[in-house]
């Protein structure tokens, strides 16, 4: 139903997720969000950002995902001790 990427370094506090994937059928029911909330929940104080731009139609589902959230998943580099891949 939903997917997506992430990496962590706990060394830094920092998060990124991208590629966030929910099937059509299960769209707009909140599902990204509480998955998103349960990650957050299972790694506790990190920073959230993602690898990549925000596509114009999906800047207000991270916006609003964003809101309260250290880091506010804006885009962010890797840290030198997480590798691209």
């Amino acid at each position: 139903m939903f997917e997506i990427d992430y990496r962590l370094c706990l060394r830094c506090q920092l998060g990124w997720v991208e590629q966030p994937y929910t099937e059509p059928l299960y769209q707009r029911r909140g599902l990204a969000s509480a998955a998103l909330a349960a990650l957050r929940s299972e790694h506790p104080g990190l920073s959230w950002h993602t690898l990549g731009g925000h596509e114009p139609d999906a800047r207000p589902f991270w916006a609003a995902t964003g809101q309260g959230v250290r880091g506010s998943y804006q885009q962010g580099n890797l840290c030198p001790h997480v590798t691209a891949g």
